[in-house]
């Protein structure tokens, strides 16, 4: 028995000490999770995103249970990403390790995370032009976006008012790396129940000319394009789109929001006529008759499976050429958006990510439903449905 005080302290100061140390330590191990590589998308990118892209999280939700759990995708200098499961973090993580530069232009800007993050980097003197529709088919005015940006030291700007509207979803940062991107940034796209595709390309010519295309839109000019990777409304999205789905010899695969164009129609149709396996994901109509009837009718009298998704909102426009060619960008399949619009795509044969888009399609007709019903709905205002 210790009977002198200081000692008896001396030893009691001990056991304390130890014993919080050997808490702090198990509490440590139960806490403790190997991160992993974010789901759809590489580590190739980690030296343009040091921070976390490379060791992010995969985000889980119930809505997205039908996504595969992927490896890494893409090679190179092109990189895909797929919503809902990337969720807003891709999105973010860019603008936060923003050193030089942030450039958006935009349909939808409406995600307070993501604007939040463009205040932040103009606050730290990142360069940030942002320019949004001026009148977004049921989106509201951007204005007190705009003003809230240019506040935080943003350059803003309404986009080029010679087109019908600007349906764009695009981001340039440090004038290195383009992401062209089906979806806008709105909680929706990024949070929500969206099935959304984005390229992550740092291809030096694509890069160059997304940015010509950019600083014209920003000066109210017009841009000559060399590149044909970019798939560019309303300058060559139609013949492109179109040479791309008549290349089809064996599948052609197609998930888009919008399908009412006759000409696209037409050359799905036949593809299916000359033997070449279609299948089509749409979106769930919310009422009826679906604006997407005529393209439909179309296209399943020729031999087109269709079918319409009811766990996800398809916003996506994508399409996979006998799984070697693909097309991801914001033209839907309509006149508007193929003539009169600014859209924004791209053209590649990446096959990583062509096989993620491959999989993901493949889970999504897992779940989708067979289109029966049919209605045409004529109508001059779904062009500019993309609200979502």
């Amino acid at each position: 028995m210790l009977r002198h005080p200081r000692r008896r302290r001396r030893v009691l100061y001990g056991i304390v000490i130890a014993t919080l140390l050997l808490t702090s330590a198990l509490f440590a191990l139960i806490q403790f999770q190997p991160r992993q590589a974010f789901a759809y998308f590489s580590d190739r990118h980690s030296h343009y995103f040091p921070t976390s892209i490379s060791t992010l999280q995969p985000t889980s939700t119930s809505v997205d249970s039908a996504t595969p759990t992927l490896t890494p995708t893409g090679t190179g200098d092109l990189q895909l990403f797929v919503e809902p499961a990337a969720g807003e973090q891709v999105i973010l993580d860019a603008i936060h390790n923003a050193h030089q530069s942030v450039w958006l232009e935009m349909y939808l800007l409406t995600d307070n995370n993501s604007i939040q993050a463009l205040e932040d980097a103009a606050g730290r003197n990142v360069n940030v032009r942002v320019m949004l529709e001026q009148n977004p088919f049921g989106g509201g005015s951007p204005q007190a976006t705009l003003d809230a940006l240019k506040a935080a030291g943003a350059s803003t700007e309404f986009t080029n008012p010679s087109f019908k509207i600007t349906h764009e979803k695009g981001m340039i940062i440090d004038g290195n790396t383009a992401f062209i991107m089906t979806s806008n940034f709105t909680y929706s796209a990024l949070n929500g129940k969206n099935r959304e595709y984005g390229i992550i390309d740092t291809v030096p010519q694509d890069v160059k000319e997304v940015t010509d295309i950019f600083n014209a839109d920003w000066d109210r000019s017009t841009v000559q394009l060399s590149d044909d990777n970019l798939v560019v409304s309303p300058v060559n999205a139609r013949n492109d789109l179109t040479t791309l789905i008549s290349s089809a010899q064996k599948s052609l695969i197609v998930e888009a929001e919008e399908l009412y164009d006759t000409n696209i129609a037409q050359a799905i149709a036949a593809d299916a006529q000359r033997g070449v396996q279609v299948q089509v994901i749409l979106p769930t109509p919310q009422k009826q008759p679906d604006y997407n009837d005529s393209g439909i009718t179309t296209i399943k009298a020729a031999g087109a499976q269709v079918k319409e998704d009811p766990q996800l909102i398809m916003h996506a426009k994508m399409v996979v050429v006998d799984g070697k060619q693909a097309f991801v960008g914001s033209e839907n399949f309509s006149s508007a958006s193929l003539d009169s619009n600014r859209e924004l795509g791209l053209l590649f044969s990446d096959p990583q990510s062509i096989s993620t888009l491959q999989q993901t399609f493949d889970q999504d007709w897992t779940v989708s439903n067979s289109q029966i019903d049919t209605g045409y709905r004529a109508s001059s205002n779904v062009s500019q449905c993309a609200t979502v």
